[in-house]
């Protein structure tokens, strides 16, 4: 569990760090506000306008929030596990991913793995994948067995 969770660390952490500074911009802004406000625009104009601003950064923050969420949606969701048979490997110059499909009982999934795993794992091996559910990308994968006879 603590491997899918510094994976995806490792894969959002420039998003998670701009989220919180634009949450930080924005209150600090805010706050810097209400106080201006406070000491100088004591009447219901000065407040009124003040609300009006903060409805509008509200929705600036909640739309960057639920762009993060929706961008990176594996934070909220359970790792997956699989234990199947490689069935096929793929590799897409174009986009330069690999690619394993694996099947367990009659449903055939494919993830994406990265350069090591690809070369280390043979067609026919039971293995046993971590993934991101949403992106499908394997975070840990165990060889569980070989139909490969030592040589």
């Amino acid at each position: 569990m603590a491997d899918y969770y510094v994976y995806l660390w490792s894969t959002t952490w420039p998003y998670l760090l701009i989220l919180f500074l634009i949450w930080m911009v924005v209150l600090s802004r805010f706050v810097w506000k209400f106080v201006v406000t406070w000491r100088y625009a004591r009447d219901a104009w000065g407040f009124l306008l003040l609300v009006g601003k903060a409805l509008i950064w509200i929705g600036v923050l909640v739309v960057y929030t639920k762009l993060l969420l929706y961008s990176q949606s594996d934070w909220f969701s359970q790792p997956g596990n699989i234990l199947g048979v490689v069935e096929g490997k793929t590799y897409d110059p174009g986009s330069r991913t690999y690619t394993l499909d694996v099947r367990s009982g009659s449903i055939q999934n494919q993830f994406y793995v990265d350069n090591y795993v690809y070369v280390n794992v043979n067609i026919d091996d039971q293995v046993r994948l971590t993934y991101l559910p949403v992106r499908r990308e394997v975070v840990r994968c165990e060889l569980v067995g070989s139909l490969l006879k030592n040589e």
